[in-house]
């Protein structure tokens, strides 16, 4: 199995223009993956994992978007209330 860096991630506009989603993330080698793409790879057994500020998050398959009322499924996430930024939610756009 591999294990993934993800450094930056890219953002779209929710359906209801409310927030953003995650559309995928970059990884230390500045390659884009998809949402779908890293879902897949991490349900195939891959790893993967933010790296920022000193800090490291294993990337998890949530059930949906965090976002209060949405239901974009399946979505991902590391640790949706904190405010390190090694957080998914709090890395930089790539």
């Amino acid at each position: 199995m591999t294990t993934f860096i993800v450094t930056g991630v890219r953002k779209v506009i929710s359906e209801d223009f409310t927030h953003r989603h995650i559309e995928g993330v970059c990884t230390a080698d500045r390659a884009h993956h998809s949402l779908g793409a890293v879902i897949a790879s991490i349900n195939a057994g891959n790893t993967w994992k933010t790296r920022a500020g000193g800090f490291a998050e294993t990337i998890k398959v949530t059930g949906e978007c965090p976002a209060p009322g949405c239901t974009l499924s399946p979505y991902i996430e590391t640790n949706p209330r904190s405010h390190r930024k090694d957080n998914l939610e709090n890395l930089n756009l790539c």
